[in-house]
């Protein structure tokens, strides 16, 4: 976080700087919104004093600094704050619909570009040699965590685990993790409390962790073995979903594309199981 890098240089700045630091410190919530001529003025710093501090932070200037402090003060807004402090109703409906639609583009291009080619090399390669994979997710992360799970599910012939609900729900699942599984867990602000428990419990039985979340800030980043994060803006409600569905289809695409016979086998076989399961069905309906 901004403040954070801020407060760790701040006792190192000249004079002009440290003001800029201690406003901006104390005033986090309203800079976000300020023009750099404001800044300048209560902090009592030029503008080009304001420039060369946003730079030492590694931002190409005011606008780069202000736009992240934004993005942060977005993410800690409970849904009905962004609701509440929303403009965007005001606005004519084909504007809220460029602006919606621009902001989901920006968290799928955002989301997708980040991800890196060892990480992915991790993924692909840990979900093949894992004897069973596991699943967590909580809240409405746990829908998109069971899309990832259906994928994968479809494309490997190996067994699935979904850990959600009470601790009580997923525990004589997790007591059977080894050494040799992998843990595949996906996690949104509000971070729960039962993915802390569970990436515990794996790390202890030596269960590699592949982790799906927004920021280097959550608690389990640190314990993951590898980690894609999530661009999940949203304008009004709580976390947008759609980097996380894009990053399940692709780890989908790259499995089939690792192995791709076992990819056209396996899904050779859901079609032909399914095919037998509509003639059973059929043939029931009509004897009936």
């Amino acid at each position: 976080m901004v403040s954070e890098e801020i407060t760790k240089i701040k006792d190192d700045l000249s004079p002009a700087y440290k003001r800029i630091a201690t406003f901006i410190l104390k005033e986090y919530s309203q800079v976000g919104f300020m023009s750099i001529e404001e800044l300048s003025s209560m902090a009592g710093a030029s503008k080009a004093s304001v420039v060369r501090f946003s730079r030492r932070l590694g931002f190409s200037g005011f606008n780069e600094l202000k736009k992240t402090i934004q993005h942060e003060l977005r993410r800690r807004l409970l849904p009905y704050e962004k609701i509440a402090t929303t403009e965007l109703d005001r606005a004519p409906v084909e504007n809220q619909l460029k602006l919606l639609r621009q902001n989901e583009i920006n968290n799928l291009k955002n989301t997708l570009s980040g991800i890196g080619e060892e990480e992915l090399h991790k993924w692909i390669d840990t979900i093949r040699a894992a004897s069973n994979i596991y699943f967590g997710g909580f809240g409405a992360t746990k829908h998109v965590v069971s899309l990832m799970r259906y994928t994968i599910s479809v494309l490997q012939r190996k067994p699935t685990w979904l850990l959600s609900g009470s601790v009580s729900d997923f525990s004589f699942k997790i007591k059977l993790m080894e050494r040799n599984d992998a843990l595949i867990v996906m996690t949104f602000p509000p971070y729960s409390k039962e993915v802390e428990y569970m990436v515990d419990f794996a790390l202890e039985r030596n269960v590699r962790t592949l982790l799906v979340t927004d920021s280097v800030d959550c608690p389990v980043y640190s314990k993951a073995y590898s980690s894609i994060l999530c661009e999940n803006n949203s304008l009004l409600f709580g976390n947008s979903f759609v980097g996380p569905i894009a990053v399940a289809e692709m780890i989908g695409n790259f499995i089939i594309l690792s192995e791709k016979k076992t990819g056209m086998e396996e899904m050779k076989r859901l079609f032909e199981v399914e095919e037998r399961g509509y003639k059973a069905i059929k043939i029931d309906g009509k004897n009936k």
